[in-house]
């Protein structure tokens, strides 16, 4: 199980830059196709250092998630059911975002480090 939940948030993470890059009917821009395949190779190589970096930075994209979500809620001159709706969605959206970084930060720094200590 602890196996499975290490593994998640690249794959999670694939398929939001995926959902992100595309437009319809069938487009997807280069860009993210490139940040996919830099994710689906730390997937196989698994290098430590891109791994914290890149779980790093999906750290600090999901806090800048968090400010444009409030941004938004601001905007909303009385809390109606669209206000209700964008908090409902987006809260745990993010906190789902900061579960899967934190994991991901957590497996190339902590974890990694664990595994080093116990082969010395």
């Amino acid at each position: 199980m602890k196996s499975i939940v290490l593994k998640l948030p690249e794959y999670l993470l694939i398929i939001l830059i995926l959902l992100a890059g595309y437009t319809p009917p069938f487009s997807i821009n280069p860009l993210f196709l490139g940040i996919i395949g830099i994710l689906i190779l730390q997937i196989i190589f698994k290098n430590k250092i891109l791994g914290l970096i890149l779980g790093t930075l999906y750290f600090l994209v999901t806090l800048y998630f968090l400010g444009a979500l409030l941004s938004e809620f601001n905007e909303f001159t009385e809390v109606n059911n669209s206000a209700r709706q964008l908090l409902l969605v987006g809260i745990p959206l993010w906190i789902l975002n900061v579960v899967l970084s934190s994991i991901m930060i957590y497996k190339y720094a902590i974890h990694t480090f664990k595994n080093n200590l116990q082969l010395s």
